[in-house]
């Protein structure tokens, strides 16, 4: 495996850690809230934007790496 393949390879593992985690929060604040430290409303909201956030910018880095670097000739091994 090249060091361009590599690359690729851990920054869309980084993506999709960040999408799982994100996902993961987003469950936990909609069907166990109780796993939210504290209670109140107006935290419940500030966490799941956050959250959301994440979840936004972790699928946009995706899809922005795939649409750019996968499968392009920067892995063509003649270069």
């Amino acid at each position: 495996m090249t060091h361009k393949e590599r690359l690729y390879r851990a920054l869309k593992s980084e993506c999709e850690a960040n999408i799982n985690e994100a996902l993961l929060t987003l469950d936990m604040c909609f069907l166990k809230g109780t796993a939210i430290g504290e209670h109140t409303s107006e935290h419940f909201l500030e966490e799941a934007s956050k959250v959301l956030t994440k979840l936004t910018e972790a699928r946009d880095r995706l899809d922005t790496l795939k649409e750019y670097y996968n499968g392009s000739s920067i892995f063509n091994k003649e270069q």
